[in-house]
């Protein structure tokens, strides 16, 4: 799966490349530039003008189709059938069309939102709004949720071994604040990728830490249920991010946008959800949270400074937190290789903790 996803992507970069180099959205201004960098970044990063963006198009694409065909040779050959037998007989329609549809569909919907947006901005429309971006974040986080709590409660209802105990550990009544949680968590994983995608190579090779990291963390939850499949696919989104990387490295020959970047966060937290994975989710994903913790604490203080004294200050010298570093003289290359050394080493210390059992499988 891993090996798949990440010839592919290898692959299929180049021509894409060229296809977005040449792409122009913008009938207005035909002789205007598709790509261009956002104004609030550092000076340095206006030689990245004219890179082109959308390229989570490749990564995204790459890992789902490898999922799919994989699966469905499995399926084709039976080998998928008693991979998810479970204890009490086979497996239900709706346990192997949930299973395997639902993580894949899940991304493409976040997939296809992104791309929206990126779209947006390559027309010269200025890119959807953060609030209808967050609106959408969250109807599709909650449709995701539903399709979950559905396929629990069909398993049950068929006195199929409960896969997610949790939905039924409160009550009705504490339900929908569990789902609540988990629709939450989806959209804020999401946004943390988003935010982390503003240096060349740090999300994409991030994402492959996460996505071996989730794989093996899904190895200590028996094999027969949903995340089995959830884990197939981080494993191809891995293997994607790292053919992927091949051409977003520094100096980036594409950049994977909200395309790649709010599809591969939402794969993140309902990755996680999946796998039972939320406590080990703040370990293997560390630096994701970091980055949208620096904004969050940035665009706080100002506001609080400015209403008490009437001119905003800030902690750093600019959020997200890779370009606080960049401003203080470190080099693109030196932040990614020491946000990447920090995240290793707290997903060692998350796993080393799950496998230990010191920290809670849940939901």
């Amino acid at each position: 799966m891993f090996l798949g996803a990440f010839i592919l992507m290898f692959f299929v970069g180049t021509p894409l490349i060229d296809w977005l180099r040449h792409k122009h959205w913008r009938k207005d201004q035909p002789e205007a530039e598709t790509w261009t960098v956002r104004e609030d970044t550092p000076e340095t990063h206006q030689a990245k003008q004219g890179t082109p963006s959308m390229g989570g198009i490749g990564l995204i694409g790459s890992a789902c189709l490898t999922f799919i065909a994989l699966v469905s040779t499995g399926a084709i050959l039976g080998l998928l059938t008693r991979s998810v037998r479970g204890v009490t007989g086979g497996p239900t329609w709706l346990q192997l069309l949930g299973g395997v549809l639902l993580p894949p569909l899940t991304v493409l919907a976040f997939t296809g939102l992104g791309f929206t947006d990126d779209w947006s901005k390559a027309s010269g429309r200025g890119g959807l709004s953060a609030r209808a971006k967050f609106v959408a974040q969250v109807g599709l986080a909650l449709g995701f949720v539903g399709a979950f709590a559905l396929l629990t409660f069909y398993q049950s209802y068929l006195g199929v071994r409960f896969v997610y105990p949790a939905l039924f550990a409160g009550g009705a009544a504490f339900l929908p604040v569990l789902l609540g949680i988990i629709a939450m968590l989806i959209v804020t994983t999401s946004n943390a990728v988003n935010l982390t995608d503003g240096i060349d190579g740090l999300a994409a090779g991030l994402a492959v830490q996460v996505g071996l990291a989730l794989w093996i963390g899904g190895t200590f939850v028996a094999p027969f249920e949903v995340s089995y499949f959830s884990n197939m696919l981080w494993m191809a989104l891995a293997g994607a991010s790292l053919g992927f990387l091949v051409y977003n490295h520094y100096p980036a020959r594409v950049f994977m946008g909200d395309t790649g970047s709010l599809a591969l966060g939402a794969a993140l937290g309902m990755g996680a959800v999946l796998a039972h994975a939320t406590f080990l989710l703040p370990f293997i994903g560390f630096m994701y949270f970091v980055e949208m913790f620096s904004v969050m604490l940035q665009v706080s203080y100002f506001k609080w400074t400015k209403r008490k004294t009437g001119e905003g200050k800030r902690i750093f010298r600019r959020a997200p937190l890779h370009h606080h570093y960049e401003l203080g003289g470190w080099s693109e290359w030196r932040v990614v290789m020491v946000f990447w050394a920090i995240n290793l080493l707290t997903t060692c210390v998350g796993l080393y903790l799950w496998a230990m059992n010191f920290l809670p499988h849940w939901p």
